[in-house]
């Protein structure tokens, strides 16, 4: 398959992109970091029942995520 080279325009405007990229994640990294920190069990809890995927969550006490994923993976039926 033949590609066409890039040109050094196009290049720089690549590598400029990807280092933006790259800081800016780090800086979402961070500031995600911080809020997860400062989090209450009440705001968790907020968080988690505004998930569309939190109505199919069941409070157990003896729940073990593995062996649900486990169950899931092979199409037993949920204990």
């Amino acid at each position: 398959m033949y590609h066409s080279p890039m040109s050094s325009d196009a290049l720089e405007l690549r590598d400029a992109w990807r280092e933006q990229y790259r800081a800016t994640s780090e800086a979402l990294e961070i500031i995600r970091a911080q809020e997860l920190a400062a989090m209450t069990e009440e705001r968790a809890r907020q968080i988690i029942g505004s998930l569309g995927a939190a109505e199919a969550w069941r409070d157990r006490p003896d729940w073990s995520g593995f062996v649900e994923q486990q169950a899931l993976f092979h199409g037993l039926p949920r204990t």
